[in-house]
């Protein structure tokens, strides 16, 4: 099992490390983080299996990095950890799905029970594994692309846990979940704006998956430099009969 332990003083953070390394199942990896954005960092190399984080950091908070994590395909399990006995944590924490909050200073016995329960949930990860799940995800986003996909829906569909496919992109195609997808659907947008001039923007964005239009062109522009209309121009001399392709 691989985690990542997030705090912004490093007193507090070395502390923690100890303590998780005394608690945590044998064969256990445990790595550090200062912030939000270091975090963000280490989680791309890293893809740990559970990051305990602290909630009151300077700039960007636990919950912020819960967030990005989570739209990035880069971990989908969380421990909250604050020294703030607050209901309101408490009740947001539960409602962005962490898997506990616990209050500082942390019980040893209560965070090796934790992360046990958590290990004991993990999937194998042997490479023949790996590579008939990664197979029969990869083809089944090839003939779904234009719906409305997310690593739960993968998750439920093919009965494996989120964060098991979130390693297995990782392991078998070098890139996250979000960006393989949005890979995917914007090669499929740039073969309809060529070949199908009379079709609108916004409904090719509909096509490969984009239901907002806007989003669209955003997407559009991050992964090609241009905007879907701009790239359209490019391609005016090529096919635009509207044929059956369309």
């Amino acid at each position: 099992m691989k985690i990542l332990i997030v705090d912004d003083e490093p007193l507090i953070l070395r502390g923690l490390m100890k303590i998780v390394e005394e608690a945590a199942p044998p064969g256990t990896e445990v790595r550090a983080a200062n912030n939000v954005s270091e975090a963000l960092v280490v989680m791309q190399a890293y893809m740990p299996d559970v990051t305990v984080t602290d909630l009151n950091m300077p700039e960007r908070n636990g919950f912020e990095l819960i967030e990005e994590a989570r739209e990035g395909g880069l971990c989908d399990q969380f421990i909250i950890l604050t020294g703030y006995e607050d209901f309101d944590y408490v009740r947001r924490a539960l409602r962005v799905g962490v898997v506990d909050y616990l209050l500082k200073p942390i019980d040893k016995s209560e965070i090796a029970n934790l992360l046990a329960k958590i290990a004991e949930d993990l999937p194998p990860d042997s490479d023949s594994e790996y590579t008939v799940h990664a197979k029969r995800i990869l083809l089944y986003m090839e003939g779904h692309y234009m719906q409305d996909l997310s690593l739960e829906h993968l998750a439920d569909l093919m009965n494996l846990h989120p964060h098991y496919i979130s390693r297995l992109f990782k392991k078998e195609t070098g890139d996250n979940f979000v960006n393989h997808l949005n890979t995917l659907r914007i090669r499929e947008a740039q073969k309809l704006l060529k070949a199908c001039w009379h079709l609108p923007v916004n409904v090719v964005g509909q096509r490969v998956g984009f239901e907002n239009k806007h989003y669209f062109t955003k997407v559009f522009k991050k992964y090609t430099g241009i905007t879907p209309g701009a790239y359209r121009e490019d391609g005016v001399t090529e096919s635009t009969d509207g044929g059956d392709s369309c």
